[in-house]
C-alpha cells in the first residue's frame, strides 16, 4: 500500500511540476516593446511595432512604419483617418498583453511568391521605383491577449519590405499561415 501511495504521489507531483499547466501560454515570452530606434531596422521590429502601435494607440510609431508621405496620401484617398481605420480592422477580442516575432519567410520565387507582382504593388503605394525595393518578407508576429475568460495567442502575418536599408510595412497578409 505504501508503494502504491508513493507512486501516486510521485505522479501527482510530476504532473504538477512538468505536466498539465493551468496556463497554456505560460511559455509565451513577450518581447520588450519595440522602440522608435529599433522600429525600421529589421522586418520583425516594423511588424511588431505596427501591431503595438495599433493596440497601444501610438500614432507616432504607426506613422513611422510607412515611408514619408504615405499616411498623408492614404488619408487623401480614403478621406479619413488612416490610423483609426487600420485600428478598427485589427481588433482583438481582449486586452493586449504583449507580442513576439516568431519567424519570417523571404518572399522569393523559390519560396513560391510572385515577387515581380509584389514589387510592383509596393512601388505603387510607396511611390518609389521598382529597383528601390530590396528584401520583401512575410513576417509572423504572435500577440498575447486576455479576453474576458482566458489568455489567447493570435498569429499575424505581414508583408514588409526594405528600401535603402529601412524596413517598412506593406500590409497584413494573413491571419492563418505562410
Amino acid at each position: 500500500m505504501r508503494k502504491v501511495l508513493a507512486v501516486v504521489l510521485a505522479l501527482v507531483f510530476g504532473l504538477s511540476v512538468f505536466g498539465c499547466s493551468s496556463d497554456p501560454y505560460k511559455d509565451f515570452v513577450c518581447e520588450d516593446l519595440v522602440t522608435m530606434e529599433q522600429l525600421n531596422t529589421d522586418s520583425k521590429y516594423v511588424a511588431r511595432g505596427y501591431l503595438e502601435a495599433l493596440f497601444l494607440n501610438n500614432r507616432e510609431m504607426f506613422g513611422k512604419c510607412f515611408p514619408e508621405g504615405y499616411i498623408e496620401d492614404m488619408e487623401k484617398v480614403i478621406g479619413g483617418d488612416v490610423f483609426d481605420q487600420f485600428a478598427n480592422t485589427t481588433v482583438l477580442g481582449g486586452d493586449f498583453l504583449g507580442s513576439a516575432s516568431t519567424e519570417y519567410r523571404d518572399a522569393t520565387v523559390n519560396n513560391g511568391y510572385d515577387v515581380a507582382s509584389l514589387r510592383s504593388r509596393i512601388c505603387r503605394v510607396a511611390a518609389c521605383e521598382y529597383s528601390d525595393i530590396g528584401n520583401i518578407r512575410i513576417q509572423k508576429v504572435q500577440v498575447l491577449f486576455m479576453n474576458s475568460k482566458e489568455k489567447k495567442v493570435a498569429d499575424f502575418y505581414f508583408i514588409v519590405y526594405e528600401m535603402d536599408g529601412i524596413w517598412y510595412m506593406y500590409e497584413l497578409w494573413s491571419l492563418k499561415e505562410f
